[in-house]
C-alpha cells in the first residue's frame, strides 16, 4: 500500500472568482524559498508545518463542487510541493477542469527539472504565471502582481480571451472569517 501524498497548506478557499476564469478552488501552500520584498502573503513564506492534508482530502472537497471551472495554486511556492500538487492537478484535469499556478520560478528554471516532481506538475498546468514579485514593478495587469511576471498558456484550455472580467480583488464574508484574495491595486494601501 502506498502512503498518501501530503500537502502543507497555508490556506484553502473553496470558491473564488479573482484567481482565474470561472469559479475556482484556490490552494495556498505553506513555504517559499523566495523572499520577495512586499510579498502579499508573508505569513506563507516560512517552511513550517501549518495544515497538513492529504491529496485525497482536497480531491474529495473539489469533487463536491461540480460547478468549479478548476483549481488555482499559489503560496508560498507551489513548486516546493510539486509531487503532491502534480497528483492533485492530474485528478482535476481528468474531469475536464483547468489548473492555474503562480510561481516565483521562471518557466526555464522549471524545465531544467531539478525540482522533484516539477516536470510532472508543469505538464498538468494550463496557465502558469511565472516570475518573482518585484515591488518596484507593481502592476495592475490581469493575474499578475508585477510587470516582470509572464503568462504562459501551456495547454490551450485557457487563453488570453478567458482572462477578461476577472475581478482584481475579492472579499469573502462567512460567519467565522473575512477572506481577502486577488491582487492589490497599484499604490493601494491597507494601513
Amino acid at each position: 500500500m502506498t502512503q498518501p501524498r501530503l500537502l502543507n497548506l497555508a490556506g484553502l478557499l473553496p470558491r473564488s472568482r479573482a484567481n482565474g476564469p470561472g469559479t475556482r478552488m484556490v490552494i495556498w501552500v505553506q513555504g517559499c524559498p523566495f523572499r520577495c520584498l512586499g510579498c502579499q502573503n508573508p505569513d506563507f513564506l516560512e517552511f513550517r508545518v501549518n495544515q497538513i492534508v492529504t491529496v485525497d482530502e482536497i480531491w474529495q472537497q473539489f469533487q463536491q463542487l461540480p460547478d468549479l471551472a478548476g483549481i488555482s495554486f499559489s503560496g508560498g511556492e507551489p513548486f516546493a510541493q510539486s509531487v503532491a500538487l502534480a497528483d492533485l492537478a492530474s485528478r482535476v484535469k481528468s474531469v475536464g477542469k483547468t489548473v492555474i499556478c503562480w510561481t516565483g520560478y521562471q518557466i526555464e528554471q522549471i524545465k531544467l527539472n531539478k525540482i522533484p516532481g516539477s516536470q510532472e506538475f508543469l505538464n498538468q498546468i494550463d496557465l502558469l504565471i511565472d516570475g518573482l514579485f518585484i515591488q518596484q514593478q507593481a502592476s495592475d495587469r490581469v493575474m499578475r502582481g508585477s510587470e516582470n511576471q509572464k503568462l504562459h498558456f501551456l495547454s490551450g484550455q485557457i487563453t488570453a480571451a478567458d482572462l477578461v472580467d476577472i475581478p482584481r480583488q475579492e472579499w469573502i464574508v462567512s460567519p467565522k472569517r473575512l477572506t481577502y484574495t486577488g491582487f492589490p491595486l497599484e499604490n493601494e494601501r491597507f494601513d
